[in-house]
């Protein structure tokens, strides 16, 4: 008599992951029920959303962030710095250092770390164009929500629009030394994803 074998194997079945979310996808009010997953995020991320000034238009997603960390399906974890610091300078490669705020990058370190320390496919959800831009360089994992997200990766350069001198990307937004303009970024290629 022979043994009937599913066809597929525990290689071939879908590996889990863990869901990392930026702020705006917790601002689309989305329910977390809707993800088998695990979800991360930074408390940067949660406090983002806990601005006073938006804190009774949010107050549902509040609701149901609390309810998610109480019931241990949303899990808010700080980044360690050195991670935190490969996303800087990866930042800086491209000339995005300025545009990325510092929750954006703690919470793309955070993405990293998850990578180093769980065997899970990790993947980040964020409609954050610069986010999405800065992932194929460091090998993160991206998907938008309710989104197309970015086709095409692109790098940036600063410099002097009158002057036409090229400067460091930290220095956007800073005055030219030599004309007093202030510096702009300008693409400078892209590649396709």
């Amino acid at each position: 008599m022979e043994i009937y074998r599913c066809p597929c194997t525990t290689a071939q079945k879908k590996k889990k992951s863990i869901l990392v979310f930026d702020t705006n996808i917790f601002l689309t009010g989305v329910d977390f029920n809707y993800f088998p997953e695990r979800i991360f995020t930074t408390p940067g991320i949660v406090n983002e959303i806990k601005v006073r000034k938006y804190a009774d238009k949010n107050r549902n997603i509040l609701r149901r962030i609390e309810n998610a960390i109480e019931t241990g399906k949303l899990v808010v974890k700080e980044s360690q710095d050195k991670y935190s610091n490969i996303v800087e300078e990866k930042s800086q490669s491209i000339g995005t250092t300025k545009v990325l705020s510092k929750n954006d990058i703690n919470l793309m370190g955070l993405v990293l770390e998850l990578m180093d320390t769980y065997s899970e496919d990790i993947e980040l959800y964020t409609n954050d164009y610069s986010m999405e831009n800065l992932c194929p360089l460091l090998k993160i994992t991206f998907k938008p929500l309710y989104k197309k997200g970015i086709k095409e990766k692109m790098q940036f350069e600063v410099f002097c629009p009158y002057c036409k001198i090229l400067h460091n990307p930290e220095d956007l937004g800073k005055k030219c030394e030599r004309c007093g303009l202030q510096l702009k970024k300008r693409l400078l290629k892209m590649e396709k994803l």
